[in-house]
C-alpha cells in the first residue's frame, strides 16, 4: 500500500488486493483534487474493473517499449517480477499529469537536472539518449512505443524562450519540465524530423501545441511540458482512454465517434463543451491531412486545474506522417465504421454529428487546416539533409501532405 498525492497533496491510498487492486479517498478530500473525472472523491473504495491491472488513470502512464525494458532492467535485482503495479510504484512519483503515488510527499518530483540546451546542439544524439534512459527511466511515468523519457532541464532553454511557461515568468519546478523523443532510425529515418514538422503545421492550422525544438542532428525531439504550472505543480491530464475508462492496451479499440461522445461528457470549457470539441475535430481533421495513422485514443486528452472546474482539450501531440514508412497505413479508429481515410464530405458529416459544428464551421476549420499544411509543405525540402538515412521520407511526406489536403479540399 502506497499513498496517492495530487502534486503534493496526499488524496488516497492504492493498494494490491486479491484478485483486483483497490483504491480509496482519505477523510475530507475536497472534490476539487479528485484524481480522476471518472472517479471523483467519495466515501467507498474504487476497485479495478480486472484481475492484476490498475485503475485507468494510474494505468494511464505505465512505460511501454524501450522505456518498460529500461525501468526493468534498473530494477531487475530488487523486482524480478514487475507488474503494472510494481512498474507504477517505481515510476509513480514523476508522471504525466498532477497525480502521483509514493510514501512520502518528500519523495515526489525530485529530479536531476540535464542541460537540454547543450543536448539540442549536439551531433550524435542517438548515443547520448541512451545515456538518458538510464538515468530518466525511473522518473519517467510516461506511456508511448517510441522510446522517450521526461528530463528536468536545469535552465538554459528557457533563456532560449523555451519553456514551459510564458517568457517573464518563474519556473520553479523540481519536477520534469520536458520529454525527450528518440527513434529508430532504421525503421524510422527522419521521425524526429517528422513530428516537428507535423507540429509546425499544426500550429499553423490554429492548434494549441507544446513548445518543441528539433536536435541539430535531427533525430532527437524535445517536448515542453503543456500540463507544467508556474508554481511548479501539474494540471492534471487525462487521455482518450482513461476517460473511456479504457486501459492503454485498448487505445486503438473503438472509434472516432466514440471519443467524440468520451469528450463530449467531460469538457467543460470558458466557452462552453461545443469550443472544446471544436478544437478536438480540428486536432482530428490535422492527422487526417497529415495522414497520421497513429491518431489513436490516447493522442487525445483533457487538462484542468479543479476536478469540479473548467476541463478543457489538451494541446496537440504525438502527430506524425505514419505513410511515410507504411504507405498502405489506415487510421487508428475507425469512422463511419471504417479505418479509410476520410474525404470531405465524410468530416463534415463528422463534425455535425458529433462535434457540434455546423456545416459552415466545419468546411472552416477544413479550410483552414488544409491552407496549413500546404503552406507548411514547402518546409520539408528543409530537412532532407538532415539525416543521411532519411532521404526517401521528405518526398513520401510531401506526398502523403499533398493527397490529404486534396482529400479536404475535395479535389482528390
Amino acid at each position: 500500500m502506497a499513498n496517492i498525492f495530487v502534486n503534493r497533496q496526499p488524496v488516497g491510498t492504492l493498494s494490491r488486493e486479491d484478485p483486483l487492486n483497490r483504491f480509496a479517498y482519505d477523510a475530507a478530500v475536497p472534490p476539487s483534487l479528485g484524481v480522476s473525472l471518472l472517479m471523483p472523491v467519495a466515501a467507498g473504495p474504487y476497485v479495478a474493473e480486472r484481475s492484476g491491472v490498475l485503475h485507468p488513470v494510474f494505468d494511464m502512464n505505465l512505460p511501454e517499449g524501450a522505456l518498460r525494458d529500461a525501468v526493468s532492467n534498473l530494477f531487475a535485482k530488487a523486482l524480478p517480477a514487475i507488474d503494472d503495479l510494481a512498474l507504477f510504484q517505481i515510476v509513480g512519483r514523476s508522471l504525466i499529469g498532477r497525480t502521483r503515488f509514493g510514501e512520502s510527499a518528500e519523495q515526489l518530483d525530485h529530479v536531476p537536472a540535464q542541460n537540454l540546451s547543450d543536448l539540442l546542439k549536439t551531433r550524435g544524439t542517438g548515443e547520448l539518449f541512451g545515456e538518458l534512459l538510464n538515468r530518466y527511466a525511473q522518473y519517467s511515468g510516461v506511456a508511448g512505443i517510441q522510446p522517450k523519457v521526461l528530463v528536468r532541464d536545469d535552465g538554459g532553454l528557457r533563456t532560449e524562450n523555451f519553456s514551459p511557461v510564458e517568457t517573464g515568468e518563474r519556473l520553479t519546478a523540481h519536477g520534469t519540465t520536458h520529454l525527450v523523443k528518440s527513434f529508430d532510425p532504421v525503421r524510422f529515418p527522419g521521425l524526429a524530423a517528422n513530428e516537428y514538422l507535423c507540429l509546425r503545421a499544426a500550429t499553423a492550422a490554429g492548434l494549441t501545441v507544446a513548445k518543441t525544438s528539433l536536435a541539430t542532428d535531427g533525430r532527437l525531439l524535445v517536448v515542453a511540458r503543456f500540463d507544467l504550472k508556474t508554481d511548479g505543480g501539474y494540471l492534471a491530464f487525462e487521455d482518450g482512454c482513461a476517460l473511456a475508462g479504457r486501459l492503454s492496451r485498448e487505445k486503438y479499440e473503438g472509434s472516432y465517434e466514440q471519443l467524440a461522445e468520451t469528450l463530449a461528457n467531460v469538457l467543460r470549457g470558458p466557452d462552453g463543451t461545443a469550443a472544446e470539441l471544436a478544437k478536438f475535430f480540428r486536432s482530428f481533421v490535422l492527422s487526417v491531412a497529415v495522414r497520421n495513422g497513429d491518431a489513436h485514443r490516447k493522442n487525445f486528452g483533457v487538462t484542468y486545474d479543479d476536478a469540479t472546474g473548467l476541463v478543457t482539450f489538451a494541446p496537440t501531440f504525438d502527430v506524425i506522417t505514419t505513410t511515410a514508412y507504411l504507405p498502405n497505413d489506415s487510421l487508428a479508429l475507425t469512422l463511419d465504421g471504417t479505418k479509410r481515410w476520410p474525404d470531405a464530405k465524410r468530416l463534415v458529416k463528422f463534425g455535425l454529428r458529433h462535434c457540434g459544428l455546423t456545416p459552415r464551421a466545419a468546411k472552416s476549420i477544413m479550410a483552414e487546416v488544409a491552407a496549413a499544411v500546404a503552406g507548411v509543405s514547402p518546409d520539408i525540402a528543409q530537412f532532407s539533409d538532415l539525416d543521411p538515412d532519411a532521404q526517401a521520407t521528405p518526398a513520401r511526406m510531401k506526398s502523403a501532405w499533398a493527397q490529404g489536403v486534396a482529400a479536404l479540399t475535395g479535389s482528390a
